[in-house]
C-alpha cells in the first residue's frame, strides 16, 4: 500500500490579505511514498521452516543451518536412519524451536536457504535455535 505525504510550506504572506503589488507567496510541496516491500528474495518454498512462505511478503527473514539443528536433536539418528519426514512428530522439535526464536526476535520467517538479489545479509539464528533444543 502506498502512502502519500503532502507537505506544504507557506510563507507568512499567505496569512495576510493579498495587496496590490505584493510579492507572490512561496509554496513548496514534498511528496513521499512508502517504499514497496523489498522484492528480490530468492527462495524455494520447500526450504521454509516457519513463518511466511511467500517471497513477495518477506520483510525480515532469517535462516538456520538445518542440518546442524537436526544433528543437535536426540531424534537425529532416528530421523536419518529411518528416513523420517521432518514434519513427523520426531522432526517437529526443530520447527517449533525455530518458530519460538522467530517470534522472540521479530523475524517474519525462517529458511534453510535464502538469499536476496542485492546481496544483503540474512541473519543466521542457528545458535539461538540450537539453545532451545
Amino acid at each position: 500500500m502506498k502512502k502519500l505525504i503532502l507537505a506544504l510550506v507557506l510563507t507568512p504572506v499567505l496569512l495576510l490579505p493579498c495587496l496590490a503589488g505584493a510579492a507572490r507567496p512561496q509554496v513548496s510541496a514534498t511528496l513521499a511514498f512508502d517504499a514497496p516491500p523489498a522484492a528480490g528474495w530468492i527462495v524455494d518454498r520447500a526450504d521454509n521452516i516457519c513463518g511466511l512462505d511467500d517471497a513477495k511478503m518477506l520483510s525480515k527473514p532469517a535462516k538456520v543451518d538445518y542440518d546442524a539443528l537436526l544433528k543437535a536433536t536426540p531424534q537425529y539418528k532416528k530421523i536419518k536412519d529411518n528416513k523420517i519426514d521432518p514434519n513427523s512428530p520426531e522432526g517437529i522439535k526443530v520447527r517449533d524451536a525455530s518458530d519460538k526464536i522467530r517470534q522472540q526476535e521479530g523475524y517474519c520467517s525462517v529458511w534453510k536457504t535464502i538469499k536476496h538479489s542485492d546481496g544483503r545479509a540474512v541473519p543466521d539464528i542457528t545458535d539461538l535455535v540450537k539453545a532451545q533444543l
